[in-house]
């Protein structure tokens, strides 16, 4: 119908006649919930609301943090935005967020929009709208733990204050129920949580318990993959009444940064606001160098915890590809097996793993020219090289 005006009333025919339709995409509205009281630990929540789906995103943490949870719903914000933007959807969130993260969540989703091309930028309402006169905290960090070689790295360099002006004044380590331990298995996170302990007190750090359904929510919309990051960002946001800074591990060198990846260099600060800075730490170094640094961690030697494969969640199976590779990495820097590593890994096994373009391929990569650059010659690393 090239050249052919319409008028409106021909307009609005051809309309109801469906031959014009115009595809009308749902907003995604997020209704921010009064906190609950339940036993010993409080509930924050939101419902969400996207055309005929409704979700309850919710969080919990000890009693003993109620007096300090916000009262914007900044961390709501955060963990929604991916969601979002994967179905075009304008977000109303119907609550207060920070005028400084409202900010940042503009560069973010501009980031974001542009490794993904399923991702677009979304507008943003609010309710309020809140320019931050914040009381001035004491300098105090909080760090996201696993119990993994990343975290541990970040957590032990700055307790130590081995990172000159870069130190963070670390006071805690938050170990999270529903990322890599399923809500489904309670008690290995209560034994994961019991490891992680013991390796926190160890370098006079405290330990934060919470929980999240996040997972339960986002993994079929977009996956861990991309969603890891909003997942930590989300969390820490909740703490900003307590924390001036927050640490966020890395899972890649500077050498080896590949995008899209959930947890990055780039955009993990933009999840911060003014009132809390979120901290990307220890791209410098890759995974040789960070187990190097923390191979004089009695503690982390005993209770490391790489893997999220095996069947109990708080202990590593030694087969599944990532232990595999965290214990070659400690081949190259330690003389003998950590103990948190109840067997070895065999040339056969290294043998018959299956790696695939992308993360696990790249992380071996890394792995063979450092136990080359250390002149390492046994005959894992030849099955490497032909990997």
């Amino acid at each position: 119908m090239a050249g052919v005006r319409l008028d409106l009333s021909s307009f609005l025919s051809l309309i109801f006649q469906g031959k014009i339709i115009k595809k009308v995409k749902p907003v995604l509205h997020v209704w921010p919930q009064l906190a609950e009281r339940k036993n010993n630990t409080v509930k924050v929540s939101a419902r969400l609301v996207m055309g005929e789906a409704t979700h309850e995103l919710w969080y919990t943490l000890p009693t003993s943090y109620e007096s300090i949870l916000p009262t914007n719903s900044d961390n709501f914000l955060i963990a929604v935005v991916l969601m979002a933007m994967r179905h075009s959807s304008e977000i109303q969130l119907h609550g207060s967020v920070s005028a400084s993260l409202l900010s940042n969540i503009d560069e973010f989703q501009a980031a974001w929009s542009c490794w993904l091309e399923d991702l677009h930028v979304v507008p943003i309402y609010v309710d309020r709208e809140l320019n931050e006169v914040f009381d001035q905290l004491e300098a105090a960090a909080v760090a996201t733990f696993t119990g993994g070689l990343d975290s541990s790295y970040t957590v032990y360099r700055h307790a130590k204050n081995l990172v000159g002006r870069r130190t963070q004044p670390l006071r805690s380590g938050v170990f999270v129920h529903g990322f890599d331990i399923p809500l489904t298995e309670q008690d290995g996170y209560d034994r994961a949580f019991k490891k992680a302990e013991i390796m926190l007190n160890s370098i006079d750090l405290s330990i934060i318990p919470m929980a999240t359904n996040f997972r339960d929510i986002m993994d079929p919309y977009l996956g861990w993959i991309n969603t890891c990051g909003v997942a930590l960002g989300s969390c820490l946001l909740l703490l900003q009444n307590k924390f001036s800074s927050a640490l966020v591990a890395s899972s890649y060198n500077y050498q080896m940064l590949t995008f899209p990846n959930g947890s990055n260099a780039i955009t993990d600060s933009m999840m911060g606001n003014n009132q809390i800075s979120i901290i990307h730490d220890g791209s410098e170094d890759n995974r040789t160098g960070k187990s190097r640094l923390i191979a004089d961690w009695p503690e982390a030697m005993q209770h490391l915890r790489v893997c999220w494969q095996g069947k109990y969640k708080d202990i590593n199976c030694c087969e599944c590809e990532k232990c595999i590779r965290n214990i070659l990495t400690f081949r190259i820097t330690q003389e003998s097996l950590p103990d948190c590593f109840q067997k070895d890994v065999s040339d056969k096994m290294l043998e018959r793993i299956s790696l695939q373009v992308g993360g696990p391929l790249d992380s071996f990569k890394s792995l063979y020219y450092s136990a080359a650059q250390s002149n390492v010659k046994d005959a894992w690393v030849e099955i490497l090289r032909k990997k």
